[in-house]
């Protein structure tokens, strides 16, 4: 167990911290877009080398990549978001189609200067990486895709008829998942976050401290099941991506708790010309589970492509 792990266990023994406590990895400061459309909050080390960008799924935050960041900040300047909806960024009454939230990204690249990046995405924040790979080419240089079916794909199809995943219906269901959750926040979510550990030991109770924190928010809960409301929409869009395959380099991981084998790079095979995959022995939550693996993988990617 790593260093910055145990100062968060020993933290949450106290407390459940609010948001803005949450400790910064050394060398990060923490920042909000001003003149965005949806403005976004971003943690940013502005270390050397190339900008890797981060992207968190559901239910959580930019913090999920708490212990990944300063694993890769002595080579890249890493940047972990919170995507629309989360933690201190906007949340819009619409536009939560993947599109939409890629333009959210690339808006954020453009405000700060930064003309291509390595675009890593996990869960919600993998739908996201897909889509802005797909809008924006000339500004990623690599797409990392972490544990997540894209919707429109066969793989997506065969996960969604799988019990485990019975939370797609759920959370897309209007107005269901925010009434049957309201006052049930800290059952609802810790339960699903320990379950989709898989007993790998990778939500500790900080952790979950920090997703009822936001996800308590009945905005940002509603901005969470909008995610998921936006499938529909989202595989029509990935249908057209799909025509023309990606050029980019992609990294393609899950977790092999889960799905033993690697169902990412077999998603991303037909619809990418030059990919790469593994599955990871870990739960859903793999960059908190395996960091430091994670950061190898990402590390040797980017330096290779």
């Amino acid at each position: 167990m790593s260093m910055l792990r145990t100062s968060l266990i020993a933290l949450s023994l106290f407390s459940a911290p609010a948001f803005a406590e949450v400790p910064l990895p050394d060398g990060f400061q923490s920042a909000r877009t001003e003149t965005l459309e949806v403005n976004l909050h971003y943690v940013r080390d502005g270390g050397p080398g190339e900008t890797v960008i981060l992207l968190h799924g559901w239910p959580q935050t930019w913090a999920s990549w708490i212990e990944v960041m300063p694993l890769l900040s002595e080579d890249h300047d890493v940047i972990a978001v919170d995507i629309r909806g989360a933690g201190q960024s906007d949340v819009p009454e619409a536009g939560y189609d993947k599109r939409t939230m890629a333009g959210d990204i690339k808006g954020l690249m453009d405000e700060l200067g930064i003309t291509s990046a390595n675009i890593v995405g996990h869960d919600i924040g993998g739908m996201t990486a897909y889509a802005f790979a797909n809008l924006y080419a000339d500004a990623t240089q690599t797409v990392t895709i972490i544990d997540v079916p894209l919707p429109g794909t066969p793989i997506f199809e065969a996960i969604a008829k799988d019990p485990r995943a019975w939370h797609f219906s759920f959370h897309a269901a209007p107005g269901v998942p925010e009434t049957l959750t309201e006052g049930r926040e800290e059952f609802y979510y810790s339960d699903f976050l320990t379950k989709m550990d898989a007993g790998a030991g990778g939500i500790t109770e900080h952790e979950i401290a920090i997703t009822l924190d936001s996800y308590t928010d009945a905005d940002r809960a509603r901005a969470g099941f909008e995610w998921y409301r936006a499938f529909a929409r989202d595989a029509e869009d990935n249908q057209v991506f799909m025509q023309t395959p990606l050029e980019m380099p992609v990294l393609a991981l899950n977790a092999g708790r889960l799905a033993p084998f690697p169902y990412v790079l077999e998603m991303m095979e037909p619809i990418a010309t030059t990919v790469e995959g593994h599955a990871i022995d870990s739960g859903h939550w793999i960059p908190e589970t395996r960091p430091e693996e994670v950061a190898d993988l990402l590390s040797d990617f980017f330096a290779r492509h």
